[in-house]
Order: C-alpha cells, then sequence, then structure tokens
C-alpha cells in the first residue's frame, strides 16, 4: 500500500477520485486483504490526516466490498455510517455558543466531550451537564428536521434490537455493534435530540409502544450507553453481559422495531465483469450481464418492482408511484427529489452539504452523469416516474463529460 498522502505508483491504490482501473483488476478473493491492509495504512497517518480522509476512506472500503460476496453486507454499514456522519456534523454545526465572543470550545465540541466524560445511563443527567441555552433553535427549524432525527432514532433501535443476533455477519449494522466512535456518536445525537424534544415535542422520533408511559428515548439511551461502555476505549470491545442482551430482547415486545430501507447491494458493471471476458456495450440499448453472486445473497435488501420509494437524502417516503419528480442513482440505488420540499436554511445546509460530499447524490438534474469516477463507476441518474424518457443510440451520455442538453 503506497502512502495516503500522495498519489500512488506502480500500481498501488490510491486516494485520488479515479480508482475507476483498481476495481476492474480486483478479484473477489483480494477485496478482504486490500480492505484491511487498507485500513492499516490509514491508521498509520496522522489525527489530523485521518479525520480528512475518513469519508473518503469509508468510499473505498464500500467499493471494494461491493465486489465480493463474503463483504457485500458491509456496504450497508459503510453507506450508514456515510450518512450518519453527515447527519451529526450537520446537526453540531446548528449549535450556537450563547456570547459570541466565548473563546471556549465550540457547542458541538462541548457535547462531544461531556457525553465521553459522563457515562450515566440516564439521559437527563447527562442532559443537564449542557448549556442548553446553546440548543436553542427555531421551532420551524426545529420542526423541518423531524426526518433526520427519526431516522436517528429509529436506527438506534434497530441496533439495539439486533444485537442478541450480533453473531449474525450477514445482517446489517453488524460492525456498527462493536464501533465505539459510531455509538458514542448515536449517543451525542441522542442527548441533542433529547432536548430539542423540550423545546419542540412535535420534532422528536416517533415509537409505537406497548405502554403509553413508557419514556422510550430514556430506554434506549440507557441501553446504548452499556453497549458502547462496552467498547469505548481502544483495544478489543468486550463482550456486552448477559443483562443487557436479555434487555435488547425484550425491546420487540415494548417497541415496534422500524424496517430500514437499506441501500441495495451494487448492480452496476464492474462487480458483473469476470477477468478475460469482454463485454460489448452499446447506448440506448439495455446490457445482458451476467448473474452477481453479491446480489444473490442479498436478495432479501434489494427493493421489488413495486416497493414504496424513499427519498435518502431527506429521510421522505414517496410511494410506490412518486407524484413528484425524482433522480435515481445507478450506483448505489440512491432514490431523491429533484425540488426540495422545504425551503428553510437548516434543510438547505443539510442538502447542500450531502450533495457536496456524498459520492452518489452528485449530479445536475435528473439526467446528469457526472465526471467523477470516485467508487463502483460513474453513476448516472435517471430520472423516475411518468416524465422518463429514454435517449436513442444517437444522443449517447457521455461519462466523461456532460452531454449539451444536460449543460445548465
Amino acid at each position: 500500500m503506497c502512502d495516503l498522502r500522495r498519489p500512488a505508483a506502480g500500481g498501488m491504490m490510491d486516494l485520488a477520485y479515479d480508482w475507476w482501473d483498481i476495481l476492474l483488476h480486483v478479484q473477489p478473493s483480494m477485496v478482504q486483504s486490500l480492505v484491511e491492509k487498507l485500513h492499516e495504512e490509514y491508521t498509520r497517518q496522522t489525527a489530523a490526516l485521518q479525520q480528512v480522509l475518513s469519508t473518503r476512506i469509508l468510499a473505498m472500503k464500500a467499493s471494494l466490498c461491493k465486489l465480493s460476496p463474503c463483504t457485500v453486507t458491509r456496504v450497508c454499514d459503510y453507506h450508514t455510517k456515510l450518512f450518519l456522519i453527515a447527519i451529526s456534523s450537520t446537526l453540531k454545526s446548528l449549535l450556537r455558543p450563547h456570547f459570541l465572543n466565548t473563546p471556549d470550545k465550540s457547542p458541538g465540541d462541548r457535547l462531544t466531550e461531556i457525553c465521553t466524560k459522563i457515562t450515566d445511563v440516564d439521559i437527563d443527567k447527562v442532559m443537564i451537564n449542557l448549556k442548553t441555552e446553546e440548543f436553542v433553535l427555531d421551532m420551524n427549524t426545529l420542526q423541518a428536521l423531524q426526518q433526520l432525527l427519526q431516522w436517528v432514532g429509529d436506527f438506534v433501535l434497530y441496533l439495539l434490537a439486533s444485537l442478541p443476533n450480533q453473531g449474525s455477519l450477514l445482517r446489517p449494522g453488524h460492525s456498527f455493534l462493536r464501533d465505539g466512535t459510531s455509538l458514542g456518536m448515536l449517543r451525542e445525537l441522542m442527548v441533542v435530540i433529547r432536548i430539542w424534544g423540550l423545546l419542540k415535542p412535535s420534532c422528536l422520533p416517533v415509537y409505537t409502544a406497548t405502554s403509553d408511559t413508557q419514556d422510550s428515548m430514556s430506554l434506549l439511551f440507557r441501553l446504548l450507553t452499556k453497549l458502547w461502555i462496552c467498547c469505548r476505549d481502544e483495544g478489543p470491545a468486550s463482550e456486552p453481559d448477559e443483562a443487557l442482551v436479555d434487555e435488547c430482547c425484550l425491546l420487540p415486545s415494548q417497541l415496534l422495531i422500524p424496517s430500514l430501507d437499506w441501500l441495495p447491494a451494487s448492480d452496476g458493471l464492474v462487480s458483473r465483469l469476470q477477468p478475460k471476458q469482454p463485454l460489448r456495450l452499446q447506448f440506448g440499448r439495455a446490457p445482458t450481464l451476467p448473474g452477481s453472486a453479491a446480489t444473490l445473497q442479498l436478495d432479501g435488501l434489494a427493493r421489488a418492482p413495486g416497493q414504496p420509494k424513499i427519498d435518502h437524502l431527506r429521510r421522505l417516503h414517496l410511494g410506490a408511484c412518486p407524484t413528484e419528480e425524482c433522480k435515481a442513482c445507478t450506483r448505489c440505488g440512491c432514490v431523491t427529489m429533484l425540488k426540495s420540499p422545504n425551503r428553510t436554511t437548516a434543510v438547505k445546509q443539510w442538502e447542500q452539504r450531502w450533495i457536496k460530499n456524498c459520492l452518489a447524490v452528485e449530479g445536475r438534474g435528473p439526467d446528469a452523469c457526472v465526471t467523477s469516477r470516485a467508487s463502483e463507476e460513474a453513476p448516472a441518474f435517471v430520472q423516475l416516474g411518468p416524465q422518463s424518457t429514454h435517449h436513442s443510440p444517437r444522443t449517447p451520455r457521455s461519462l466523461d463529460h456532460l452531454h449539451p442538453e444536460d449543460r445548465p
């Protein structure tokens, strides 16, 4: 492996946008060792450089893991971690110090420091150590963020309910059960949501509980903290005690466990190509591709043709036949509406942050093709719904530049 700070030479892996050629030559049996070497090289870098490269490394690992049926479940975890990092960064950026000239740490940094220091399982006892005036937001802003807060709450509930089945490597979310950093991030967000819920109760995540008097957020925070304590320190994580596992076993009888919409396994070309087997492609004509073992292994995660769609950027339910114009990424299956239904500043900030950093949602419109080949292949966006059009072979869309009709 080469130094991650400079371009690679001699066929080594690099961190540039074009790792397409490398993916073309990676065999499924090589994926596991490549991911491990990439992680080893990443951990050798300085803390500052690791922070800069963190999301890029996740994207590279996701690209590699798509190529092997043994590691394809990790793709869901890597996509989810990227989404979690984006939500955490966005929500923390909304916090403002009570005094503008405060030379102290930012509210987001203070939140992380206090949540790391205080290991109490009572969410209210953690909350009282924070300067709650830094969390005050406009009521319309809090309501506009409800869908993102709902995703955080649903994901925490899903992880805790899956703890008794932690031995199943094929279950999405498995890696989070031993990831102290991600669990700590979820714990911080639960505290933020708790404070915002005092200001605007309607922005809280909605849970379907069997008891009207149950405090679902307090219950989930208590279990999440116990799980986080097991793996927050560096080194091998300790096993959760039997009492914690037993409490997580009872969750399905206390709360309705949500079915998360995991991004399906990639259905692109690279994962289907085999060495020394050329494939002829023609614009405007669907290719006949060999079957993918990775896709067959995760049929439960793939979307059926009539399955309701979700706007993965805004976490809005669109229904089986969306009435709004949408675009779908051909690389990861991500669906999002062309026009934002919410015009609040916080939502605009979230959408701009995601579009700028997400490798799968870049583009310039319903039929845009991007020049960056930063993952398994360059994604093309196809418009969904009754207004979809199929371009004839005479008007091909290039992977290397925008078609004249797509230019702004």
